[in-house]
């Protein structure tokens, strides 16, 4: 057992997974100009003056990529629980409904339950110095292999997955916000073209952290001012925001949606928050003559720091412009100005404009433990083909496919999950008004559609996967991530799809489910991190039979670990192909299969996937349906059965003795 492991703790468990997805390098040469020796132009032939080579290079920024990520969430995670125990005090307990709350994730690292707010101040602080020892690896002069840049790039996942734990259960604890509830109300943005609609005031919140939203909210709520000011919400914090249970914020978009809805003029004030923010947000809030509230040291904007003048005096001076924005720091304050102003200036929509309508089921929060108990004998046995988890950033075309995958993977009962900008945009109403959140059930079960929350909320996926792990083994979770991420890899059918890879905290967020043993899909754009980590062929794919403790074939299954997809359809297919696990049933693998073939049919047009025979055991994994077809690609290729073994890649020794 590991209890807050350091940047080499789990260094032999990545070099096992590294062995197995050798990472992808998506450059042939680069320039590095992180010291004064630079700018280096650095090749396959030609080093660095430093001495660093190309892969070196390159995991070295996958691990400045992934610790950047890892960093931001780091920082939000201390920003709200600090502001939650000023708010609500350090002993405030961390439950809900009088139940405590599972904190799977933390628990796995950590190696202890927070049961007072004050207690993720331990979990913040191992984080916070772990981000340091990570950032000194960065320096110039310190490490200069690539295996071990990855590792520390696993290990700065980790670190951003566990601060999303933190953050969602420090706001669910004290907020209330739901969790474990499958049965969460739908939400409208209740948008109409006509411009006579938008009289009313109106606040837009942008941003990541919560409290500042609901400060607003109840402000409004204390002054009754919620039916005469309209509360408008953008990116993570509207997710969040709609999760209150004063409710009463309107959905305004996701991160894409910051120009579209500014320069409608329906917003008379625009609060800020932190990240996820358009950087010349003052310039077009400026134009159209709306004033900006900052709020976060970490976007300031150039502002004037107006947290100590009086309220009166910071609203004159936006009405009248003397500022086009400016900054404060006292949530109350904020929330005064915010509604004074919105209050005072006068606004003219701009009725040409058209801003989407969405219909969303509001974040649900955690999985509960009877659900888990429920799905995870038929998750692990494969009767249930997967768990699908849709995340990410608004980084694609308008016509991206999301709706058509969702429904795909739902109408072959797979669990489909939704968090983050992705979720607002599988909210869009159809011609008839209606979303895919209204024609589906909020349950974490086959054929169910749940959406989990905000980005943080990503947290509750990955908590799922180590909960059914922990139920099937009989192994606690406390402490024990090797043996935990071992089962998930090898008997977990869990995948992640982040469509819109944009930010540096979907590559760290992603990073650390690879290190869990989840693998994830980026859409193109995703190459764009330079990096992957796909299967090695050359190492071959067997695993440890716990029967006999020898090593037997497993196919490649996973395939791949981080890995990207063109078009909807092939990352149909390849979602398909990653559920698989070598602990699959026969009866589970024919469904894995099925799926497989007619997923890829639709992206290659052919009979069947090339590598149809690497997945079939023994014949009675066939889909009686294709019974024929694959018997005839299974004689050419000379295919021969293999046992189905009960698998493991940590050594006898170690597996249930860390």
């Amino acid at each position: 057992m590991h209890s807050m492991p350091a940047i080499t703790t789990l260094r032999d468990w990545d070099f096992l997974l590294l062995k197995r997805y050798s990472p992808q390098y998506l450059k042939k040469e680069d320039e590095c100009s992180l010291c004064t020796y630079g700018p280096c132009h650095i090749n396959e032939k030609k080093k660095g003056v430093c001495g660093i080579g190309l892969n070196a290079h390159l995991s070295k920024m996958s691990l400045f990529t992934a610790v950047t990520g890892a960093a931001g969430h780091a920082s939000l995670a201390e920003s709200i629980t600090s502001e939650l125990i000023e708010k609500f005090g350090s002993d405030y307990p961390l439950k809900l409904n009088d139940e405590p709350l599972q904190t799977p994730l933390i628990r796995l690292i950590c190696g202890f339950k927070p049961k007072v707010l004050s207690e993720m101040k331990k979990v913040t602080s191992y984080i916070n110095r772990e981000i340091t020892s990570l950032l000194s690896v960065l320096n110039m002069g310190q490490e200069g292999e690539w295996i071990d840049f990855e590792s520390k790039t696993l290990h700065a996942g980790m670190l951003d997955n566990l601060a999303l734990e933190v953050i969602d259960m420090s706001q669910i604890a004290t907020f209330k916000f739901p969790s474990n509830s499958p049965d969460t109300p739908l939400q409208n943005s209740e948008f109409r073209i006509q411009s006579s609609e938008f009289r009313n005031p109106a606040i837009l919140c942008i941003g990541h952290n919560s409290i500042t939203g609901i400060e607003i909210m109840q402000y409004l709520d204390e002054n009754n001012l919620s039916e005469k000011i309209d509360l408008y919400g953008l990116c993570c914090m509207a997710t969040d925001m709609s999760r209150s249970p004063k409710g009463g914020v309107k959905i305004a978009g996701n991160q894409r949606d910051q120009l579209k809805f500014i320069k409608s003029g329906i917003a008379n004030v625009i609060v800020l928050d932190s990240q996820c923010i358009r950087t010349d947000i003052l310039h077009h809030a400026s134009k159209m003559g709306i004033p900006v509230v900052a709020t976060n040291p970490e976007c300031s904007l150039g502002l004037p720091d107006r947290t100590g003048d009086k309220t009166e005096k910071i609203v004159d001076d936006l009405i009248s412009q003397r500022e086009a924005g400016v900054l404060i720091f006292d949530k109350k304050k904020i929330a005064q100005v915010a509604a004074e102003t919105s209050i005072k200036r006068i606004k003219i929509p701009n009725s040409k404009f058209q801003i989407p309508n969405y219909k969303i089921r509001v974040g649900r929060g955690a999985i509960s433990d009877i659900e888990i108990k429920n799905v995870a004998p038929p998750i692990v046995m494969g009767e249930i083909p997967g768990i699908i988890g849709f995340l990410g950033c608004p980084n694609y075309s308008h016509e991206n496919g999301l709706l058509e995958m969702a429904r795909a993977l739902i109408d072959r009962d797979y669990i489909v999950t939704s968090g983050g900008c992705t979720a607002i945009d599988l909210a869009e109403v159809d011609a008839d008004g209606k979303s895919l959140y209204e024609e589906t059930t909020g349950k974490f079960d086959a054929g169910g559609f749940a959406n989990l929350g905000s980005c943080v909320s990503a947290s509750h996926l990955l908590g799922a996967a180590i909960k059914i792990a922990s139920v099937m083994l009989h192994r606690p979770i406390d402490g024990n991530y090797k043996e935990i991420a071992d089962y998930i890899l090898n008997r977990v059918g869990v995948v992640i799809i982040i469509w819109g890879p944009m930010s540096q905290k979907a590559y760290a967020t992603a990073t650390g489910a690879n290190r869990l043993g989840i693998p994830v899909i980026f859409g193109n754009k995703g190459e764009r991190y330079g990096r992957m980590l796909e299967g090695n062929k050359s190492c071959g794919w067997e695993v440890t039979d716990m029967r006999n403790k020898r090593e037997v074939f497993a196919g490649p299954t996973p395939a791949h670990l981080m890995t990207t997809a063109d078009s909807p359809s092939e990352a149909l297919t390849l979602a398909a192909k990653l559920c698989m696990r070598p602990n699959d049933t026969s009866k589970g693998r024919q469904t894995k299969l099925k799926n497989y073939i007619e997923l890829d049919k639709l992206f290659s047009g052919s009979s069947l996937p090339d590598d149809i025979h690497l997945f079939v055991r023994t014949k009675y994994d066939i889909p009686p349906k294709y019974e024929d077809n694959v018997y005839d690609k299974l004689k050419k290729m000379d295919w021969k059965t293999v046992w189905i073994p009960d698998p493991t890649l940590l050594k006898s020794v170690e597996f249930g003795k860390q």
